[in-house]
């Protein structure tokens, strides 16, 4: 929604969003000169608007053109009403701490740069917003509500919404009214006045304006004009607060002076009043989801002589149950390269974000970056309590302990100075001046893919120098600077900076410059003076601000996103382990081929489809290019609907594919057959081109302990597994079901089943297995039961994890065979459907393939391979082949993330 001449100019030399605004008139004596009002207030319209939108979306710069003359930065300063409209944005008014001023003479501009937002308090609203569009009564007024006044106003709207949703039975009515015995008199007469069929002319009401009742003269001559200025204002002030009514056509003396009938056409009125409702924005809390409630009618108006004089407008609003806006909250973003007016649901949503509710989880896990204090983009992050902490991460991977400058990582840097003659000589030079500084320069073979940008195949490096009383820099190294182009790093150091602080939590003023080095040469890249880009003094990295920098790096460097969502509302696991990153950071140049062993709950499919995106930004490939081969339906149709073309085992070697297919990686390859054909070498024959073209990837993660059937899976023979990487982290299962997934593993070792897997080097990986976390969870095993039993056992359960605020999307009932699963679905569903009624919930199951959904999955344990859920039954988990009886119980265990039921029949 555009309201503004404002755009985002991504061609200046800057690494970050610059917002234009067009020619602004600076300096305290020329703005109170300035004889066109309307000019000056749209000026600082326009630069709230951008403040507002780069405050929201991680800080940039708003560039103005001096419109007036002989203007002097030092000698006449901004504009009082510039500065204090600014200020008024920032939280506690800080505006110093959000904003900094540089008046560029060479180009004739004036530069605010501009910091992200930070709320620094859970009390303070969480974004940036010039008016709200929230209105509510106030005794007898209606009155608009401040960011701060409308984030405790939703949070109250929230948790009232939550209490109705937790109620069993009916729900009692809300008390329309306070307590005070007059405003409910009162109320009680407005009622009575507004069901009456006609009125007289000068009569005096017997009630008074008062917290629901509001009294308004037609004021005007164009009176549809007027509702539509002033109804929706008194809607959202009524509907927030209890409800009331609107009498237009009474003076404030409570005297009724109507509308003459030649001045109002009724059905137009009417008209005008159902538009004004309809366009209302409204945000809603609770599943609900009406509309807003209002009524009106025309109340005739007769004089002495019982003539029709005309007309009183009366307007009933009923209390909403969540939020009822004027008008969409003033409240901009930069989206898709625009400055964009935020819409109500996207702004209520982040008002309100806030952590995840973990209380049950406390003692397992820490909260590494808290929403509450954070820039409004940022997501919570969390880490388990057994794994390194955010700040063992970072020592691990950054450590800022030593004097001058170190070089990191230590294998990279080396093996990139060792190819690149030169290169070391290059570096040392560029930090010669910074021998006195402590600080990290961070090499990469390419920052881009880090931050999920295309690799640039000229270019040698990326390095990125952190470091006390400098800005932070990123050098790219090129052996030919004209191909690669200044542009190039921009794009990198401006993403990177956005990172650090949208996804990372940085809350300190950050920039990013970029440099382009030529290797070769012992100078950087200008081609002209604007490649030297000033930031304020400000900017440059403190002693203190290092910790918190590197912190936010390696939040952006090790978190990513599941498609499995643990009900939390965030991937409570969503920190990678070192050993997943350094797989992940792998040189795809040089590692086409790589198989990767995985214990159970280690984390293989997270790594087999980040890897993905890499794939995509080092190689420059489309979603076509690249195929996902698992052997299951559900986990197949899961990454179609995402990232790249996917498809089954037996789909693969049917050609049901892209044939522009470069690069593929295989899931869950134990449980393939060579019943079809023998895939493993037609994947090799795509992956290894035609002779005239790069070869491609091949990935393989396989898990030979979860095999689920006893013929040949037709992957090569081990000695031909190589190069190899191992996974033996436990990073998804609560502890007492990981214990259980340790002894089914040391069953299967040991028992050794006439089937085709490696046991010796499957005892390797259990020798170095170990739990991540000490994430506490529950693991029953019950037997002995008929299927009537069995059905109970479910149900039963089922309330109690409903009663303590679980979902259906928590849950999977896993059955030895789809046979199995028809029969119990016959039996469970009248019984489940009785039990969920009382909540409320439809007693809907669904199959694997919608694990994603918010129903109950009912399917056999192979179709949910490679999937998860909080709380998983498996019945009867005996497989008809005796040799794989452990393999297939493991299975099952594995899917279970806090609770494992297991339940046998007689």
């Amino acid at each position: 929604m555009k309201e503004s001449p404002l755009y985002v100019d991504w061609f200046t030399d800057y690494p970050d969003a610059v917002v234009k605004v067009g020619k602004v008139t600076f300096g305290e004596k020329s703005r109170n000169n300035m004889t066109d009002c309307n000019l000056r207030r749209k000026q600082v319209g326009n630069i709230s608007r951008a403040a507002c939108a780069l405050l929201n979306s991680g800080g940039g710069v708003i560039k103005a053109e001096v419109d007036n003359k002989d203007y002097n930065y030092a000698e006449h300063g901004i504009g009082q009403d510039i500065e204090k409209a600014l200020t008024e944005l920032t939280p506690s008014k800080m505006s110093q701490k959000y904003f900094d001023f540089e008046y560029m003479r060479e180009n004739n501009c004036v530069l605010i740069f501009v910091k992200s937002w930070s709320s620094d308090s859970s009390s303070l609203p969480r974004i940036c917003s010039l008016r709200t569009g929230l209105y509510q009564r106030c005794l007898t007024r209606k009155d608009s509500m401040s960011p701060t006044e409308a984030a405790q106003f939703l949070k109250e709207k929230e948790l009232s919404a939550r209490r109705k949703r937790d109620e069993m039975g009916p729900r009692a009515k809300k008390a329309l009214l306070s307590d005070v015995h007059q405003e409910q008199n009162m109320y009680t007469s407005a009622e009575r006045f507004y069901k009456r069929d006609f009125l007289c002319f000068g009569e005096k009401l017997n009630f008074t304006e008062s917290t629901h009742i509001e009294f308004k003269k037609f004021a005007t001559k164009n009176i549809l004009k007027y509702i539509k200025e002033i109804l929706p204002n008194y809607i959202s002030a009524f509907a927030n607060t209890q409800g009331g009514f609107l009498f237009i056509g009474v003076d404030d003396n409570g005297t009724v002076v109507g509308c003459t009938k030649d001045k109002v056409n009724i059905n137009e009125l009417k008209e005008a009043i159902e538009h004004v409702k309809g366009k209302l924005p409204i945000s809603h809390f609770c599943s609900s989801l009406p509309g807003v409630n209002l009524e009106c009618k025309m109340l005739d108006v007769y004089d002495k002589d019982e003539n029709l004089y005309g007309y009183v407008c009366a307007v009933k609003i009923q209390p909403f149950c969540c939020v009822v806006f004027s008008e969409t909250p003033d409240s901009w973003t930069v989206k898709d390269n625009e400055i964009m007016r935020m819409a109500a649901n996207e702004w209520t949503g982040l008002m309100m974000a806030t952590d995840p509710e973990i209380s049950n989880l406390c003692e397992a896990f820490r909260t590494e970056l808290s929403v509450s204090c954070a820039p409004p983009l940022t997501k919570t992050v969390f880490s388990n309590k057994g794994l390194a902490c955010l700040r063992d991460l970072q020592e691990s991977l950054f450590p800022a302990n030593g004097n001058g400058i170190t070089y990191k990582p230590d294998n990279l840097s080396k093996e990139l100075f060792s190819e690149y003659p030169g290169l070391e000589d290059l570096m040392n030079e560029q930090m010669q001046e910074l021998q006195y500084s402590q600080g990290l320069l961070i090499f990469a073979r390419s920052w881009a893919v880090a931050v999920g940008l295309p690799e640039n195949q000229h270019v040698v490096c990326d390095a990125l120098l952190i470091a006390s009383g400098k800005y932070p820099t990123l050098y790219t190294v090129t052996e030919d600077c004209s191909v690669v182009g200044y542009g190039y790093s921009q794009r990198i150091a401006h993403t990177l900076k956005q990172k650090l602080v949208n996804d990372g939590g940085y809350t300190q003023k950050v920039c990013v410059i970029p440099h382009l080095l030529q290797l070769g040469t012992n100078r950087t890249r200008n081609n002209d003076s604007r490649v030297q880009v000033r930031y304020p003094l400000s900017y440059v990295l403190l002693p203190n601000d290092m910790p918190d920098l590197l912190h936010s790096l390696v939040i952006i460097l090790l978190s990513f996103r599941s498609f499995l969502s643990d009900g939390l509302g965030r991937e409570f696991f969503n920190l990678l382990t070192i050993k997943q990153y350094e797989i992940l950071t792998k040189n795809l140049h040089k590692f086409k081929k790589l198989f990767i062993y995985g214990l159970p709950g280690t984390g293989k499919t997270v790594v087999a489809l980040n890897i993905i995106e890499r794939i995509k930004n080092v190689f420059h490939c489309k979603s076509d290019e690249i195929l996902y081969i698992c052997e299951n339906q559900p986990l197949k149709i899961i990454v179609d609907r995402n990232i790249c073309q996917s498809v089954t085992r037996a789909g693969f070697l049917n050609e049901n594919y892209n044939p522009s297919v470069k690069h593929i990686v295989i899931d869950e390859a134990q449980n393939f057959r060579l019943e079809d054909g023998d895939w493993y070498d037609q994947a090799q024959r795509i992956t290894q081109g035609d002779g005239h073209s790069e070869p491609g990837v091949l990935w393989i993660f396989l898990d030979y302990l979860q095999t689920s059937h006893p013929f040949r899976c037709g992957l090569p023979k081990l000695s031909e597994h190589y190069p190899q990487e191992w996974l033996t982290v436990g990073v998804r299962n609560a502890t007492q079901i990981y214990n259980t997934m340790v002894q089914e593993m040391q069953n299967i070792v040991e028992k050794r089943p006439q089937i085709d897997i490696p046991f010796e080097r499957l005892r390797m990986l259990l020798n170095e297995a170990k739990c991540g976390h000490p994430l506490p969870g529950v693991c029953r095993v019950e037997e002995n039961l008929d299927k009537n039993e069995i059905v109970t056992y479910v149900v039963d359960t089922c309330r109690q994890y409903f009663r303590s605020g679980y979902s259906g999307k928590d849950i999977a009932i896993l059955c030895n065979t789809t046979r199995e699963m028809d029969i119990y679905s016959d039996i469970l569903q009248p019984k489940m459907r009785e039990m969920m009624r009382h909540f409320r919930l439809g007693a809907y199951f669904t199959t694997a393939a919608n694990v994603l959904g918010h129903e109950i999955v009912l399917d056999s344990i192979r179709r949910f391979s490679g999937l998860e859920r909080n709380i998983v039954f498996g019945i009867n988990p005996v497989p008809t082949q005796e040799e794989i009886s452990d393999n297939l119980k493991l299975c099952v265990v594995s899917r279970a993330n806090l609770h494992l039921h297991l339940l046998y029949e007689r």
